[in-house]
Formats: C-alpha cells, sequence, structure tokens
C-alpha cells in the first residue's frame, strides 16, 4: 500500500500514514492513466517514425531513385 506524510503544524511532528482503501484506488487509478498515456505516446511516436521511414523509403510518383 502507498503512503502520504502528515505533518501537525501545531508541533511540526510528522507521521507516515497509509492510505485507505478509497485514497489507494483513487492513486492507483491516477497512475493508470499516466501509464496509458504514456504508452499511447510512445505508440503515437513510434507509428510517425515508421510512416516517415516508409515515406523516405518509397521513391515520389514521377521521380527517379
Amino acid at each position: 500500500m502507498t503512503h502520504r506524510i502528515v505533518v501537525n503544524v501545531e508541533t511540526g511532528v510528522t507521521t507516515q500514514v497509509e492510505y485507505t482503501p478509497e485514497e489507494q484506488a483513487i492513486h492507483d487509478a491516477a497512475v493508470a492513466a499516466q501509464q496509458a498515456e504514456a504508452e499511447a505516446k510512445a505508440l503515437a511516436e513510434a507509428q510517425a517514425l515508421a510512416d516517415a521511414q516508409a515515406a523516405q523509403a518509397t521513391p515520389e510518383e514521377g521521380t527517379t531513385p
């Protein structure tokens, strides 16, 4: 389980507290969303690179290699 740090502003004492099940679910959903976004970006970049390489490999119409 993930934890958070709680600071008592009156005493300055810090305490490490485990997430509640609700907080953990929110955290897990946020992490999953970030991972999905990163994967989608990586796939889009890979596709753009593949498209650019294919365009360079295929001579344009009316030209000779």
